[in-house]
C-alpha cells in the first residue's frame, strides 16, 4: 500500500508469487510491513523507470523464504559485505541521490532480526539487479478461540525487544 503509487508512478511491473498455503510466523505485523516496504523502496530507488521488482514467498523446511527482486542498477561485489551498514548508500549518479539517509536496508535487517529471522542479499554486479532473501521460522497456526477457549490463560508476557530509529538529521552545527 505505501509503495503503491511510487511502483505506479514509475511505471514498474510488480508480480507476486504467494503460496497458496497459508504460512504462519511469530511477527509483528506493522514493524514487518516495515522492513519489507523498506525493501521495496530501495527496489525502487535503484530500478530504472519500466523496470520490474519481484516479491515471491515459499516454503524452505522449517521456515519462509520471502524475496524482493528487482532488475535495477545491482550491487558491485566489494560493497556487498558493507550494504546493511548504517548511512551506506551507493550513489552510482546523481539521479540516484534521492531522498533518505541510508538506514532504510539497515533498519529492515534489524527489525527482521528482531524477529529471529535473517536476510541476505545477492547481485551478480552492476546491471543485473538485486534480490534480497529474508527467512523467517515458521511459527504454529493459532488456534481458532472457538476451539480453546482457554488460550489466553495459559499464555504469560514474554521479555521484549525495543528498536529506537531516528531519522531525524542532525543540526546544522554538527554538520561542520
Amino acid at each position: 500500500e505505501t509503495t503503491q503509487p511510487l511502483l505506479d508512478a514509475a511505471g514498474h511491473t510488480l508480480p507476486v508469487d504467494l503460496p497458496t498455503e497459508p504460512l504462519w510466523v511469530n511477527a509483528d505485523f506493522t514493524r514487518m510491513a516495515q522492513a519489507f516496504a523498506n525493501l521495496l523502496n530501495n527496489a525502487l530507488k535503484y530500478t530504472d523507470r519500466r523496470g520490474r521488482i519481484s516479491v515471491a514467498a515459499e516454503r524452505h523446511g522449517d521456515a519462509i523464504v520471502a524475496s524482493v527482486s528487482d532488475t535495477g542498477i545491482g550491487i558491485e561485489p566489494q560493497q556487498m559485505p558493507r550494504i546493511f551498514d548504517m548511512f551506506r548508500q551507493e550513489h552510482r549518479s546523481l539521479d540516484r541521490a534521492q531522498s533518505g539517509l541510508g538506514i532504510g536496508l539497515t533498519l529492515a535487517k534489524r527489525l527482521i532480526e528482531l524477529h529471529d529471522g535473517s536476510i541476505d542479499a545477492h547481485s551478480e554486479g552492476p546491471g543485473h539487479g538485486t534480490t534480497f532473501a529474508v527467512r523467517m521460522p515458521l511459527a504454529t497456526p493459532p488456534i481458532p478461540h472457538s476451539i480453546d477457549h482457554t488460550l489466553s490463560a495459559r499464555h504469560v508476557a514474554a521479555p521484549g525487544r525495543v528498536l529506537v530509529a531516528d531519522d531525524i538529521p542532525p543540526p546544522r552545527e554538527m554538520l561542520g
